[in-house]
């Protein structure tokens, strides 16, 4: 379920009016909050999951009940998908201040990902693996983070 609220800002308290996401069109998915649409989401294959998925990572502040889901789309077949989870992962750097090891395991697997993210596309999953580094490098504190992502030079 995901809630709309008057302004800009996450909804607080219970008092939001709950409405249906648009997995069709995508329009409101930024809204997105509930763990459970996006598991549902993946359980189904929506192809738009991945923009879900950076909305909980806003709109969901149960960091170690996102973070799993976040690793649930670093491991999707789908590379659009990889690509989004790694943006999912970047913004959970900048806003909560942590990852967690599952996803700095699998961020260093998609460093070797050389799927494009669409077809047609001269991007590479792996060009935006090496843009998530980078911003954990620039937003958590190096003891936090293995040496391999410490020691990381774009290729």
């Amino acid at each position: 379920m995901i809630y709309a609220a008057a302004g800009d800002s996450a909804p607080e308290g219970d008092d939001a009016e709950p409405v249906g996401l648009d997995w069709e069109r995508g329009g409101n998915l930024n809204r997105c909050r509930e763990l459970g649409d996006v598991d549902a989401a993946f359980d189904r294959g929506e192809e738009r999951v991945g923009a879900a998925l950076i909305a909980l990572v806003y709109n969901n502040l149960d960091t170690d009940a996102v973070l799993p889901r976040v690793a649930r789309g670093l491991r999707s077949p789908n590379p659009e998908i990889r690509r989004q989870s790694l943006l999912a992962l970047m913004h959970t750097a900048r806003l909560h201040g942590r990852v967690d090891a599952t996803a700095l395991d699998l961020l260093h697997g998609l460093l070797y990902d050389c799927t494009p993210i669409s077809v047609g596309s001269p991007y590479e999953v792996r060009g935006t693996a090496a843009q998530t580094v980078g911003d954990l490098q620039a937003f958590l504190p190096s003891e936090q983070l293995p040496a391999w992502v410490n020691d990381f030079t774009d290729y």
